[in-house]
């Protein structure tokens, strides 16, 4: 490992880890789908699950944060694994409304947040330079699970019907991050004799710690929540979620309902995931050099241009439409990248995993309101028209939250705190 920075190790299996938590919500529509067919269920009740999933992450994304700092990554993505496969198969032995709010809905959201939650939080120890890189990569890792799980989840529905697609999609979770993630996370570079990336020594990372983190570093949690910062980086996950989940719960039978072929739904919305991956490669390495509130902008306004393309389809002869929404996965893929690039800005350090735990913590309320509210629109308007002109304020509401946020001051910030 001495000529390969063990950081890029590190990054890459949470890619990993991003890509196999992030399918349950990317291909999330396919089971949505089953489930109203199985129990004709609303709507909204049924997307209500999913919902469910989204708010519990107000209470485990903080408790991830801090057992990550205690514990270590090494530790919480496999009890992750665990948490991630039991809900799934729990869900897919689901007879009662109420039991599938309890599997999805608890089980899920837990698994999530023991996965994720790390797997971000680790980078900012790793990296002082090319954080944004690093974040770009982890979070094409959730993005490519649309392309990667949106057939294969597709072909264990039809091959073996959802109940039994569920018990083994959780299985390949659980062997797919567990025994990698126990062995290869280490917490800091410290662990194992590095320094972080940008620096040569651990004289030079002490060095620059009074004129840079070493503050940062001791900002707790209630500190936090007591600078307006916080709080713009918790809308700017729970505008965002909002916005981004209204899309991704009911897209799936939005096209359905025009006459689109599951074949074509499939194959469409996995290259819409290579789309977002690419974006988020992209909005990572441009937000290094152009500025985080710049790139998420763009990214922003390329999103909702694909919602509008989305929201007039027709039927099955407005495939460029439904391609362009695809491809706008470039914009909201930009934006998705700096997530976690933008708070480690503001508040890398000891305590980091349980404020961005907090952050994220708005992305669950917003993922609660998003998924739900569109059902209960379309159960009584009878479509998505004014479920998607929400999603796109939304996503413009998040993009002002990020200037509130101002991270192109986070040095000036960090000073500040140090006063």
């Amino acid at each position: 490992m001495r000529r390969i920075f063990y950081g890029w190790v590190i990054t890459g299996l949470s890619a990993v880890a991003n890509t196999l938590a992030w399918s349950v919500r990317s291909t999330f529509g396919l089971f949505y789908v089953a489930l109203l067919q199985e129990f004709g269920w609303g709507r909204a009740e049924t997307a209500l699950g999913y919902s469910l999933s989204w708010l519990f992450l107000l209470f485990f994304s903080p408790l991830a944060g801090r057992l990550n700092d205690r514990f270590g990554p090494q530790v919480l993505v496999p009890v992750g694994g665990v948490l991630l496969c039991l809900g799934l198969m729990l869900t897919g032995h689901t007879h009662a409304l109420w039991h599938y709010y309890v599997a999805f809905g608890v089980f899920v959201a837990a698994g999530i947040s023991c996965i994720m939650m790390p797997a971000a939080a680790v980078i900012s120890h790793w990296f002082m330079r090319s954080r944004g890189v690093a974040m770009g990569i982890i979070s094409a890792g959730s993005s490519l699970s649309a392309f990667l799980f949106y057939p294969l989840n597709a072909w264990l529905i039809a091959t073996l019907g959802w109940r039994r697609a569920l018990d083994v999609y959780g299985l390949i979770i659980l062997l797919g991050i567990g025994p990698l993630g126990a062995l290869l996370y280490r917490r800091h570079p410290a662990d194992i004799g590095a320094v972080p990336h940008g620096l040569h020594s651990a004289a030079e990372e002490r060095a620059v710690q009074p004129q840079s983190t070493a503050e940062s570093r001791d900002l707790t949690l209630g500190a936090a929540l007591r600078t307006y910062r916080l709080w713009a980086l918790f809308a700017m996950w729970g505008l965002g979620v909002i916005g981004y989940q209204i899309m991704m719960t009911h897209q799936v039978a939005h096209a359905l309902a025009h006459g689109f072929d599951r074949g074509t739904i499939a194959w469409a919305f996995g290259l819409s995931g290579l789309f977002t991956a690419a974006g988020n490669l992209l909005g990572g390495f441009l937000s290094d050099r152009w500025g985080r509130e710049c790139v998420f902008s763009i990214g922003s306004a390329v999103g909702v241009f694909g919602i509008w393309c989305f929201s007039v389809l027709t039927g099955p002869h407005d495939l460029a439409l439904l391609l362009i929404y695809c491809a706008a996965g470039l914009g909201f893929g930009m934006r998705i990248s700096l997530l976690a690039a933008i708070p480690a800005d503001l508040f890398a350090g000891r305590h980091f995993g349980a404020i961005l735990g907090f952050a994220n913590g708005g992305g669950g309320l917003g993922g609660f309101i998003g998924p739900f509210l569109a059902g209960y629109l379309y159960d009584r308007t009878g479509d998505y028209q004014i479920a998607f002109a929400m999603s796109a304020v939304a996503i413009v509401g998040s993009a002002v939250a990020v200037w509130v946020a101002a991270p192109r001051h986070a040095e000036a910030f960090r000073h500040a705190q140090s006063g």
